[in-house]
């Protein structure tokens, strides 16, 4: 076999086992307000009760999120979780409509005593994470 033809089949190999990795869980989800308008600013922190391992994500202005690990795996494993969502806020200088944060998160979000959000994966569950926070 030539050089190039070597390489057309490895590069086939690599682009085939990209999706064979071994993803666990939702990996993904959206976190929108009781009203149903996105949390359009932020990040979301999902911590296992059994362990107390962290999965993260940025959430996009859609609401969207994709929980990931400390190792940049994307997914959440089965198990029950407690779930924060933080907004850092900053208005200093910016007139009102120059604010782009959407609808803001009530603080009490940002703190696992007190933000009452839980989420328990299944075995299995593959279908996206839904949160709904409440606006006040």
């Amino acid at each position: 076999m030539t050089r190039a033809g070597l390489f057309v089949v490895a590069a086939l190999y690599v682009v085939m086992c990209v999706g064979c990795g071994n993803t666990v869980g939702p990996t993904s989800g959206v976190v929108r307000f009781d009203d149903g308008t996105p949390v359009s600013a932020g990040s979301i922190e999902f911590r296992r009760l059994t362990d107390k391992e962290r999965f993260a994500s940025r959430i996009t202005p859609e609401g969207a999120f994709q929980p990931a690990n400390q190792d940049g795996e994307i997914g959440l494993p089965p198990g029950s979780y407690e779930v924060v969502v933080v907004q850092i806020v900053l208005t200093e200088d910016l007139a009102k409509e120059a604010h782009s944060h959407g609808n803001t998160v009530p603080r009490r979000y940002a703190d696992y005593y007190t933000s009452g959000l839980k989420v328990d994966i299944a075995d299995g569950q593959t279908e996206p994470v839904e949160m709904v926070l409440q606006s006040q």
